[in-house]
């Protein structure tokens, strides 16, 4: 993203959450606040009936679907594995690269036992707060922790606030490995292993190598790094499974589940009358650490 900006590739995923929301049957993630989290650009798209005819179509689907999968998949993946540790009692909830989320909005009340850490570059940050603040009150276990992930580390960055590493936390780290380089994503991986107390759990979703995909993934993946180039944020950052694996093993990590495209289209998607299908370019990983 470029300085003095929000991100642009955050403001279109809130706009495909609300597209989901608003308009799709037995939504996967439902999220009533994304329409007012998008810009006021996309907020004309997602007005114009004949667009949206179109743009939601089954034809549409099994091009865009794909891509409103992932978004909204990542979301509820991390959220469900949310709600089971805050049952097995952890009480700090880090979203890295928070982005446009709701979750402020939707369910920061609820969950009023947990303290929430929103950690993103401060652009975005900015205009996510205004518009919070044009929404409703900030709830009081919210904190907002600025960062430039290619500048400083995630430790850093919460060392700067109230988070306690000596308490188990739930990371979530969903849409930003794709923009960062492929050791930076290391590098953080690595930073938040030492920094987490043990049985800490983190959830993210990496993007597979361009040449380990096939036929309309490959078609598929080439169109959205278009996308993204366009809004000036392309996709950088890509990972063969195995590698990643093995490296954060040797971190220390517990790979819980590492669920591939097909995989996520049978949890979440399984004979969707929309026809909604999960990209076979992104993998949902979830870890522990030791």
């Amino acid at each position: 993203m470029k300085i003095g900006r929000a991100s642009r590739t955050a403001q279109a995923a809130a706009a495909i959450r609300a597209n989901h929301y608003l308009y799709a049957n037995n939504p996967v993630f439902s999220d009533p606040y994304a329409l007012h989290m998008t810009s006021p650009a996309w907020q004309a798209v997602l007005s114009n009936r004949f667009l949206i005819k179109s743009l939601n179509s089954k034809i549409a689907n099994h091009a865009f679907g794909l891509l409103t999968a992932q978004v909204v998949a990542r979301s509820r993946f991390a959220e469900d594995l949310l709600k089971q540790a805050i049952q097995k009692g952890i009480h700090q909830y880090v979203l890295i690269g928070a982005g446009l989320d709701s979750f402020t909005l939707r369910l920061a009340k609820q969950y009023s036992q947990i303290k929430i850490y929103e950690v993103d570059h401060p652009d975005t940050q900015a205009l996510k707060i205004k518009i919070l603040s044009q929404l409703g009150d900030i709830p009081d276990n919210v904190e907002f922790v600025p960062i430039d992930f290619e500048q400083e580390q995630l430790s850093d960055a919460l060392q700067r606030s109230h988070y306690d590493s000596g308490q188990a936390g739930f990371f979530s780290w969903l849409g930003t490995t794709h923009y960062l380089s492929p050791q930076t994503t290391l590098n953080t991986l690595q930073d938040i292993a030492i920094l987490a107390a043990a049985k800490s759990e983190l959830v993210l979703d990496y993007s597979i190598h361009y040449q380990d995909l096939t036929g309309i993934e490959r078609l598929g993946t080439f169109a959205v790094s278009q996308f993204t180039h366009l809004l000036s944020e392309p996709i950088i950052g890509a990972f063969n499974t195995w590698q990643l694996h093995d490296t954060v093993q040797r971190m220390g990590y517990q790979i819980i589940d590492d669920l591939s495209g097909q995989e996520i289209t049978q949890r979440y998607f399984h004979q969707r009358v929309d026809g909604i299908q999960h990209t076979q370019a992104t993998h949902l990983l979830h870890l522990i650490t030791a």
